[in-house]
C-alpha cells in the first residue's frame, strides 16, 4: 500500500542532493584570483588556484576522507555510495590529480561504471 511513495522519497532526496552539489559547485568556482591562496582548516589545507580548488597533497586515506566530509559534502554523499575498492581508487586517483574538480569527475565515473 505504501511502496507507491518510495519513487517519491528517492526523488524527493535526490533534489536534496542536487542542491547540496549546486551549492557546493557554485562555492568551488567562486574564486578567481590569479594567485594561490591557501586557506587552513582544522589542519587541512585547500588551495584555490583560479577557478580549481587543489586538496592539500600528501593526506592519509583518512584524512582525504575527512576532508571530504567536512568539505565537500556533495562530493562526500557521492563517495559514500563507492564501494570500498572503489573508494580506494578515487584515493589513488586524488594522488595523481588533487583537484576537486577531478576527483568529483572520477567519483561520478566510478559510479556510472558500476
Amino acid at each position: 500500500m505504501v511502496t507507491w511513495l518510495l519513487p517519491l522519497a528517492s526523488v524527493c532526496a535526490a533534489d536534496d542532493y542536487l542542491s547540496i552539489l549546486e551549492a557546493e559547485a557554485s562555492d568551488t568556482g567562486s574564486r578567481s584570483e590569479a594567485t594561490p591562496e591557501v586557506v587552513s582548516q582544522k589542519h587541512r589545507k585547500i588551495t584555490a588556484v583560479g577557478n580549481s580548488k587543489l586538496i592539500e597533497s600528501d593526506l592519509s586515506f583518512e584524512a582525504f576522507e575527512e576532508v571530504l566530509d567536512s568539505s565537500y559534502s556533495g562530493t562526500h554523499f557521492l563517495y559514500m555510495k563507492l564501494s570500498s575498492k572503489s573508494r580506494m581508487k578515487v584515493y589513488r586517483f586524488y594522488q595523481e590529480d588533487n583537484r576537486i574538480s577531478s576527483v568529483r569527475e572520477e567519483i561520478v565515473r566510478l559510479l556510472a561504471s558500476g
